[in-house]
């Protein structure tokens, strides 16, 4: 999850270039539709393979995130909408899973991403990189990519004792048993073999929360093109005569052609492309 403090607007690199993930010459794209309080306007899709991006909090402590597929043979698609009110006094919506369906011409369905569900912390090209941990919860961050070779640290910045406990042969350091770690503490791990590592931080009230170091070869790098963003993923409270301007995440097949976008958020307005 990302933290409370981070800054909305988001630096993203898109790599590959971006190719358009359904027709742009819809006459659909860029025209507003009115619902009975919203109106909405699909301005662009793109589709990527690899979205990585970049915040800033207020004390301009700057992270790098990466989202990427769940399966080697789909793509993300990048959904650019505006969604306006001019009727309402206030207008509330929820841009979240539910909020919007993409369906391609065999009536598959395709829902958002949850971005803070989905991202993982980039510390390619880091030898050192450090998860906060606090309360049984590693927020700082629980998906983490980095370079083999890399010395990943877990401190315990809250005021109670936490815990991370890693599958077999997971961290070498570590071992597969629970590891206590005490406020103002920390436990180290290097991570030289290539692969996917999970683990679960414990000790808070909740559940213990899963969590995962993905190791990639020394050589993997990062891209460099960037531009601004805002991700359109959350509450949203329109004034009348106000609007948001975003960009929300699916993922589905390569190359898949969309038939339609049914927006269910605040409003239910259906676009044919």
């Amino acid at each position: 999850m990302i933290s409370k403090r981070v800054l909305f607007w988001l630096a993203l690199v898109l790599t590959p270039v971006l190719l358009a993930a359904c027709s742009d010459t819809s006459a659909s794209l860029g025209q507003f539709h009115e619902g009975r309080i919203l109106v909405l306007n699909v301005v662009q899709f793109d589709e990527t393979d690899e979205l990585l991006y970049s915040t800033i909090d207020p004390e301009d402590v700057v992270r790098r995130w990466r989202m990427q597929p769940s399966q080697p043979d789909l793509e993300l698609v990048l959904m650019r909408v505006k969604v306006q009110n001019h009727i309402a006094v206030s207008a509330i919506f929820e841009a979240d899973e539910q909020a919007a369906v993409l369906r391609d011409f065999f009536e598959n369905d395709y829902r958002p991403i949850s971005i803070n569900g989905t991202i993982q912390l980039d510390r390619r090209g880091d030898s050192e990189a450090n998860i906060s941990v606090e309360s049984g919860r590693c927020d700082d961050h629980p998906r983490l990519v980095v370079n083999a070779g890399t010395n990943v640290v877990w401190s315990n910045t809250g005021e109670s004792n936490t815990g991370i406990q890693f599958s077999s042969g997971g961290a070498s350091a570590l071992g597969d048993g629970l590891v206590e770690i005490a406020p103002g503490a920390s436990v180290s791990n290097r991570f030289d073999r290539v692969g996917v590592f999970s683990y679960q931080c414990s000790g808070g009230e909740d559940e213990a929360q899963n969590a995962v170091v993905i190791v990639e070869d020394a050589a993997s790098e990062r891209g460099k093109r960037e531009n601004n963003i805002l991700f359109l993923e959350g509450p949203f409270t329109l004034p009348k005569g106000t609007g948001v301007d975003g960009w929300m995440i699916f993922e589905a097949p390569k190359d898949t052609k969309f038939r339609d976008l049914r927006w269910r958020a605040g409003d239910s307005i259906t676009i044919r492309f």
